[in-house]
């Protein structure tokens, strides 16, 4: 990745409120076109880390780059290259969406009506843009939020829980629209969010944030594959999963148990040597006089499954 590819770098970030360290030497970067996902429990420093990045606390130590702007050197050149949602978008109520983005676009300066229009449609607010922001739902206030902090064309958009309180609709609309943003018109998104199965369908790369220390940056597909288990879960459908269990009860490698469903039985078999292991199953529940009457595998692990196993914490948390 070349160094104008680099639209957000952070070196050795530390920051204390009080006498408590909220962040320890954080270091990652995160590239045009991608979208980066930023997720830790309650308390873990995400929401720090973001007010660092949109200018809401000052930085104690460490670096902070927008687009190779230093933030302590250049504090207004890094901003100019950011938009952001932090907490809840704020509008004037009285007035329409237009009228709002119109405002926010005279404070930017070089806006034109063009822009605006063009962040109408990409957030499909068209039918609505005219309406009073008073009237609108919380996924509209979202999208129009998305068009204001992208009226300045920024290179890095940072956004804080963008889905609180979104239906599934608002939700998988709100995906496809930074998907776009970052694969086709090349912006660096940056997003956290307590939903992991939502991360995990919309993020390129996801950091991990525990207790206000980095714990890992890695591809999606990479992190659930480093982080894979040991075992093979696989689901058989028999006519006897008492008998079954009894016959598999003691085999090496081979874990069974009885599911709550009739009729089926959970083995969980050896990652290195699982055809072997599920063939001698097979052949020993035959043998035994089970009839076996479908062998499925159990759904891979999810972003949701290593994000337990690297915090502790159940799978929705918050910051």
């Amino acid at each position: 990745m070349s160094e104008r590819d680099v639209a957000l770098k952070i070196s050795h970030l530390s920051k204390k409120l009080g006498h408590r360290e909220i962040l320890h030497d954080i270091s990652f970067e995160t590239y045009a076109g991608e979208v980066f996902g930023f997720v830790g429990p309650n308390g873990a420093g995400k929401t720090t880390t973001i007010k660092l990045l949109t200018g809401l606390l000052t930085l104690d130590e460490g670096e902070v780059t927008v687009a190779g702007h230093d933030m302590r050197r250049d504090f207004e050149g890094s901003m100019a290259l950011i938009g952001g949602i932090v907490e809840n978008p704020e509008f004037y109520n009285y007035m329409s969406g237009l009228a709002n983005l119109r405002l926010y676009a005279s404070m930017h300066g070089g806006v034109s009506e063009a822009r605006i229009w063009e962040l109408v449609r990409l957030v499909g607010m068209e039918g609505r843009i005219r309406d009073k922001v008073g009237k609108y739902s919380l996924g509209m206030r979202q999208r129009l939020g998305i068009a204001q902090a992208l009226l300045h064309r920024p290179r890095l958009l940072v956004l804080d829980e963008p889905t609180n309180g979104l239906d599934p609709s608002g939700i998988k609309s709100l995906r496809e629209i930074l998907r776009y943003l970052a694969h086709e018109e090349g912006v660096a998104v940056f997003v956290s969010s307590h939903l992991m199965g939502e991360m995990e369908l919309m993020c390129d790369r996801i950091g991990v944030i525990v207790n206000g220390r980095l714990q890992s940056v890695q591809k999606i597909e990479t992190l659930v594959s480093v982080t894979a288990a040991d075992t093979v879960q696989y689901v058989l459908c028999v006519d006897d999963a008492v008998r079954a269990e009894e016959l598999l009860r003691g085999t090496e490698n081979v874990v069974c148990k009885v599911c709550e469903e009739n009729g089926k039985i959970q083995v969980a078999l050896s990652a290195e040597e699982t055809d072997v292991q599920l063939a001698a199953v097979n052949r020993t529940l035959i043998l035994g006089g089970v009839n076996v009457f479908t062998v499925t595998r159990q759904e891979n692990r999810r972003l949701e499954d290593v994000y337990i196993e690297m915090t502790g914490e159940g799978g929705e948390i918050h910051d």
